[in-house]
């Protein structure tokens, strides 16, 4: 027992001496790097069963944003749903219902593939290839933008589909920037749509945002800009009613509204609580009221200003300070990164001012009704409707300040000094 011991605590000695470097070596930090695709971009008359993405590691079957590997590939044109099958170090990618034949064929592997460190590989990767002898020239360039957001989209889902064969659906996906490239494809009109898919569904569901647009490809490749919102097709309802002073009444509305919509006070109709109609001067957006008014308090802030007297100047002349020398040159300002574009049109209103015809004023605790029709949303469905609201009371004034006391202080005595106390 004795030398068992003593062997043990030898072998534990040696083991302490000579620590260094772990097991497996430094730890890894770098996403999944692909080695090979099979076949290569470019390759035309290709007779193939799958596209084989090779890795330089074991990656996980799991990817970062996506329930599934499938979701993670798009396979264009489509023909069924991917079906993608993992092998540790590779990713086989085919068409559910195989590969067609003289058909060009974008496959994209989009960011979320994760190795087993969980390091995530963040960029988008396509092949182009052919199972003819030939690529079609064309393509639809363009950018999503999230309207709402005014802001490029991430990941926006594109499918365009040609209009003479529903069948043929092109896809793409948007990057960072909002920026697609759907194709090769051939010359013809196509339904293109864009959608914010939140669950990566590749499904257009309630409540997120999408566009879509009629594109003819010709001889060239259009460049779109497509504006996802929200748009279905139940009526925007009214949502709030606030005075924002005496003439002037806001209404939201749960939904975007059209902006081609020609506002019109015969779209409103103002109430007493006795049903005697109260006549309205103008309607508009919410936008352009709050424009209005930042332009008129900037303008009363200027005149205010130039309306206090100025101080007198002092008309001694200053001495000259010596002249300092000059300053050290700053160092080089680190390079900003340019701002994200912006989509060209302004996020569709909300809501509406109404402005009711002088001398009629809203008077506070009064009721009133407001009825308002042809309010359409963004796909042009609308309903009447009716509210009731009461004006609220004013806030209550301030209280006064209590006067200042002009009452001059008696100083206190002066002591007397230490010698003499």
């Amino acid at each position: 027992m004795r030398r068992l011991i003593v062997g043990a605590v030898a072998v534990l000695a040696v083991a302490c001496a000579s620590a260094g470097t772990p097991p497996g070596g430094p730890e890894d930090h770098s996403p999944p790097q692909i080695v090979s695709v099979s076949p290569d971009s470019g390759d035309l008359n290709v007779n193939l069963k799958h596209v084989e993405f090779k890795f330089d590691e074991v990656v996980s079957d799991r990817p970062v944003g996506a329930a599934q590997l499938d979701q993670i590939f798009l396979i264009s044109p489509r023909n069924g749903q991917p079906d993608v099958s993992w092998h540790r170090t590779r990713i086989d990618v085919r068409p559910k219902n195989g590969f067609r034949a003289n058909t060009t064929y974008r496959i994209t592997m989009l960011p979320g593939l994760v190795d087993l460190r969980s390091n995530v590989r963040k960029v988008t990767t396509s092949i182009v290839f052919s199972t003819g002898n030939a690529f079609p020239p064309f393509s639809i360039l363009g950018r999503v933008f999230d309207w709402a957001a005014q802001r490029p989209a991430n990941g926006a889902y594109l499918e365009a589909t040609l209009r003479t064969d529903t069948t043929v659906v092109f896809l793409g996906a948007s990057d960072s920037l909002g920026e697609f490239d759907v194709g090769p494809l051939p010359p013809g009109p196509y339904t293109v749509r864009a959608i914010i898919d939140q669950n990566n569904n590749r499904m257009l569901d309630r409540n997120e945002k999408w566009d879509s647009m009629t594109v003819v490809v010709t001889d060239t490749r259009p460049h779109i800009d497509l504006l996802a919102i929200e748009r279905d097709t139940t009526p925007a309802a009214l949502e709030t009613i606030t005075t924002l002073d005496s003439v002037s009444l806001r209404v939201t509305f749960d939904k975007a509204l059209d902006p081609r919509l020609p506002l019109q006070p015969a779209l409103v109709r103002l109430q007493h609580a006795d049903s005697s109609t109260i006549p309205v001067a103008r309607v508009q957006w919410q936008s352009e009221w709050d424009r209005q008014k930042i332009a008129r308090d900037s303008a009363r802030r200027a005149d205010s200003l130039k309306a206090l007297p100025k101080a007198p100047g002092d008309t001694a002349k200053p001495a000259q300070p010596p002249t300092p020398p000059p300053p050290a040159p700053p160092p080089p300002a680190a390079r900003a990164a340019p701002p994200l574009p912006k989509p060209s049109v302004p996020p569709p209103d909300r809501g509406i001012v109404i402005t009711i015809a002088p001398p009629n004023q809203f008077v506070p605790t009064e009721t009133y009704r407001l009825t308002v029709t042809g309010m359409r949303n963004l796909v042009g469905k609308s309903r009447e409707q009716t509210r009731t609201f009461t004006v609220p009371k004013p806030p209550p004034p301030p209280p006064p300040k209590p006067p200042a006391d002009t009452a001059k202080k008696t100083p206190p005595p002066a002591k007397p000094p230490r010698g003499l106390r």
